[in-house]
């Protein structure tokens, strides 16, 4: 969650104005500039990543995965996925992960910061600029 702290006096009937413009012009925000944080491989998780209205949807099944950075198993079997030709690594439908102690290694080729917890990564090197442009698009329309 991010926090503004406003210091001009501008009228509270302002901010429902422009509340849900300020929330999606942030989220875009923070996407475009989480998008170096991200894992990659071929790009497509951080290409598919989008924003609805104020949040920010990283997609995929492994997404969750990739989020803690450690790799995961089928609950029931204690295995990892399966490789399927010609489709790539698969769970078996229906299965439920569970998280191990055995973290996973990001490859940098595509994103030199990837990293698990990317958010957490844009938000300490970005959040001074995400204010910012939440008062500019508060105060300005």
């Amino acid at each position: 969650m991010i926090s503004v702290t406003l210091e001009k006096n501008i009228d509270p009937a302002l901010l429902t104005g422009r509340a849900k413009k300020l929330e999606n012009a942030l989220a875009w925000q923070i996407l475009k500039d989480t998008d170096e944080f991200v894992p990659a491989l071929t790009g497509s998780f951080a290409i598919r990543s989008h924003v609805i209205g104020n949040v920010i949807v990283y997609p995929g099944p492994y997404a969750r995965y990739l989020w803690h950075g450690v790799a995961m198993v089928n609950s029931k079997t204690g295995k990892g996925p399966r490789y399927i030709p010609e489709v790539g690594w698969r769970w078996p439908k229906g299965a439920i992960l569970k998280p191990t102690s055995r973290p996973l290694k990001f490859n940098t080729t595509v994103h030199a910061k990837a990293q698990s917890h990317w958010m957490d990564a844009s938000r300490a090197q970005n959040m001074e600029r995400w204010n910012e442009i939440a008062l500019k698009v508060y105060t300005n329309g």
